[in-house]
C-alpha cells in the first residue's frame, strides 16, 4: 500500500490532477527583449540556469508568456533530485563544466500569461488548454506534462505512476479555480507519496568530536495558522560535512541571544541550543509526526532559497499554495 499523507477531496468531481516534481518553483517571463526566471518568493535567478533561459528563447520566438513552473535536476535514471539541484540552485553563473555535470530542466504546469492576455482569473481547465496549444514542450529542456480528470482516472492509479517514476506524488487542482499568486488555496492540494515538509531554522545544538566545530543537529519550526512560530524538534541526519561547513558559516552571520519561538521548545532543546534568525528554510523529509507536533526520523535534504520562511506552515497540511 501506497504511504500518503493527505488525501485528494472527495468526491474527485470538478479536480485535475498533474505529477508533483521535486524541484524548485520559477516563473518564467517570455518576451521580444529577452527571457528572466524568478523564484516563487520573486528572487531574480536567471543567470543561474542559462540553458533553460536558451531553451525558453528558442521556443516562444519572441511571444510575450508568463509561466509557472518546476526547475528540476534528473538523475541518472531520469528521476528529478532535489540534492542534485542543490548544487545549481546557490550559483548564480555557473561554470559550463557544471552545467554539463547538473542538467536542469524546465517543467511548465501553468501559464499566467500570453502576448496580451493576462489569465489569473481564468479558470485552471482553460489555462491549461491554452498552454497545451502553444506546444511549448520541446522534449528536452523545457516539458509540459499531462493534467488528467479525477472524473476519468483516480487519484490511485496516478499515485502509482507517480511511484514509478520517482516521482513526489500529485497535486490536485479545481477545474474552475483561478491563480492566486502568493496565497496558499484550499483549491490546489498535494497527495505525496514520501513525507517532506519545509521548516525553518531556529537553532543548533553542538556536536560530537566528529563536528565538534559545526553542529550536531539543527533546531527546526514552522509557522502555526495564527503565525505563532512552534518547534517542530531538530535534524541532525542528512548532512555532508560540506553542508554543515556552509550552513555553521552562515549561521554565525544571524545568531541571537534568546530563542525566536513562540512557546517554548522541548526542555533538551531549549538546555543545550544556540538561537539564530529565523530566516533559513530547509527541506526535511520524515516519518510522521509525533503526538506532541514533533518531527519522527528526520532527515535533511537541502537548503531552500525558494520558500520565505513567513510561507512555511505546520508539517502535514495540503496546502501547496
Amino acid at each position: 500500500m501506497l504511504a500518503k499523507a493527505g488525501r485528494p477531496p472527495q468526491p474527485p468531481g470538478g479536480w485535475c490532477a498533474e505529477m508533483k516534481w521535486d524541484g524548485a518553483r520559477a516563473i518564467a517571463h517570455c518576451t521580444a527583449a529577452g527571457i528572466s526566471l524568478w523564484s516563487h518568493n520573486l528572487r531574480e535567478i536567471t543567470g543561474s540556469y542559462p540553458e533553460v533561459v536558451d531553451a525558453l528563447a528558442e521556443i516562444t520566438e519572441g511571444r510575450t508568456m508568463l509561466l509557472d513552473g518546476e526547475l528540476v535536476a534528473p538523475d541518472a535514471r531520469g528521476a528529478p533530485s532535489f540534492s542534485r539541484l542543490q548544487r545549481r540552485m546557490h550559483i548564480q553563473r555557473p561554470a559550463p563544466s557544471l552545467i554539463d555535470q547538473v542538467r536542469v530542466d524546465y517543467i511548465v504546469f501553468d501559464l499566467l500569461g500570453v502576448d496580451d492576455q493576462v489569465l489569473f482569473d481564468d479558470p485552471y481547465r482553460t489555462r491549461r488548454a491554452e498552454l497545451a496549444e502553444l506546444t511549448l514542450d520541446d522534449g528536452e529542456r523545457v516539458r509540459v506534462p499531462p493534467t488528467w480528470s479525477l472524473t476519468e482516472t483516480s487519484a490511485d492509479e496516478l499515485l502509482r505512476v507517480a511511484a514509478d517514476s520517482s516521482l513526489e506524488g500529485i497535486v490536485c487542482k479545481r477545474g474552475d479555480s483561478i491563480y492566486e499568486p502568493g496565497r496558499r488555496s484550499s483549491a490546489w492540494t498535494k497527495v505525496v507519496l514520501r513525507l517532506t515538509t519545509e521548516a525553518v531554522i531556529v537553532g543548533a545544538v553542538p556536536g560530537n568530536v566528529a563536528n565538534a566545530t559545526t553542529f550536531g543537529g539543527l533546531v527546526l519550526a514552522g509557522h502555526t495558522p495564527d503565525g505563532r512560530l512552534r518547534c517542530l524538534g531538530g535534524v541532525g541526519t542528512g548532512f555532508t560535512a560540506t553542508s554543515r561547513r556552509r550552513i555553521r558559516a552562515a549561521l554565525d552571520t544571524v545568531r541571537r541571544e534568546a530563542s525566536p519561538l513562540d512557546d517554548p521548545p522541548p526542555g533538551s532543546v531549549a538546555r543545550t541550543a544556540w538561537w539564530v534568525e529565523p530566516v533559513f528554510v530547509v527541506d526535511i523529509e520524515y516519518c510522521e509526526i509525533s503526538g506532541d507536533g514533533l518531527l519522527r526520523h528526520p532527515s535533511f535534504r537541502g537548503i531552500r532559497t525558494d520558500k520565505p520562511p513567513d510561507e512555511v506552515g505546520m508539517p502535514g497540511a495540503s496546502e501547496v499554495r
